[in-house]
């Protein structure tokens, strides 16, 4: 497979994981959510599961029969909340310093910072429920910008070494090292649903990831 279409698969993955880890709160902004899940699986669908083994028709079926009141109640249970047998807030430094305390949580939430300056990024609100810049979904999206960043450099010739050990150190620093165990605990959750389907999909993105990147 050529990589200019891996590229395309990954960043396509990470900004739709991205957007599904989003409290579309509002009723335009879930509707986008399915209207993007839809096209997704249109264009890219057969591509993502043949390479990546992701359904997205598992996401949007899963979706289809979930009412969107259904969608408010188990994201807010699961993500907002904080009650259940394990922490499931899906922001890096809240999950760290539940499990490890505030030194860790605290170093983890700078090196993210760090990594958003190093490209001019600036984090810009724009819902009612706007993301922390270590909230999975920024993490994912920040992701899919150094893989266009690469994309871009490869199409003017030029070497994306220092892209692509940005990609590498980001994803251990602040993907593997907390999400799949993460998506893990959101899985055995009995109160998920679609997020259980949501979370086995990402685990194999995140397996084809780690394998890709070269991280063992």
């Amino acid at each position: 497979m050529a990589l200019s279409v891996l590229l395309n698969i990954r960043h396509a993955s990470y900004d739709l994981f991205a957007d599904l880890f989003l409290y579309k709160f509002g009723e335009d902004e879930y509707k986008q959510l399915l209207e993007k899940i839809d096209l997704v699986d249109k264009e890219l669908g057969k591509q993502l599961e043949e390479t990546i083994g992701i359904r997205v028709n598992e996401i949007k079926r899963v979706f289809s029969e979930t009412k969107r009141s259904g969608y408010l109640i188990e994201y807010s249970t699961l993500f907002l909340s904080g009650f259940g047998a394990k922490p499931l807030l899906p922001v890096e430094s809240k999950r760290l310093f539940q499990l490890m305390g505030e030194k860790v949580a605290t170093f983890k939430y700078t090196d993210v910072i760090n990594f958003y300056r190093s490209r001019g990024i600036v984090m810009r609100f724009s819902s009612q429920f706007n993301p922390e810049p270590d909230h999975i979904s920024s993490i994912f999206a920040f992701m899919s910008l150094l893989i266009e960043e690469e994309y871009e450099q490869r199409s003017e010739g030029k070497d994306p070494f220092k892209v692509l050990q940005d990609e590498k150190n980001f994803a251990i620093t602040h993907i593997f090292s907390w999400i799949p165990d993460w998506a893990s605990d959101v899985i055995n959750d009995p109160r998920s649903s679609i997020y259980k389907v949501v979370c086995s999909e990402l685990a194999k993105f995140l397996r084809f990831e780690r394998k890709y990147l070269g991280v063992n």
